[in-house]
């Protein structure tokens, strides 16, 4: 069986840093943010320290454009108090990959390897 898989994402990976995170409720945060952005925003990390998100539909020029704004909505959110300094760390658009490039054999590397060189 020939199997196609067809994929178009259009979002931005945003990592902030500064943060105590305690007894955070992440479809909270994701809420908050959807709400203020008018964007889909999904949280896919989340330490003592520091939140990873991607946002859909907005590039990372807007982002940083915007960092305050974000930053203050962040901050109202339960579980979350701003620590030194809270910024955004990074904001990166998501690459787009043929899928003719994907891995096929085995590969021994962690999957964060696997993805870092992809494309190389």
């Amino acid at each position: 069986m020939d199997n196609q898989v067809i994929v178009y994402v259009d979002k931005t990976y945003v990592r902030i840093t500064g943060l105590q995170v305690k007894g955070l409720k992440p479809f909270e945060l994701e809420h908050k943010l959807n709400s203020m952005l008018q964007r889909p925003v999904r949280v896919i990390g989340v330490t003592g320290s520091e939140i990873e998100m991607d946002i859909y539909g907005m590039e990372a020029e807007a982002i940083y454009k915007d960092e305050k704004g974000i930053v203050k909505a962040i901050s109202t959110v339960e579980g979350i108090t701003a620590a030194d300094v809270i910024k955004i760390a990074q904001a990166e658009k998501s690459v787009e990959v043929s899928v003719d490039n994907f891995p096929k054999d085995n590969y021994s590397g962690c999957a964060r390897e696997r993805w870092l060189n992809f494309g190389k």
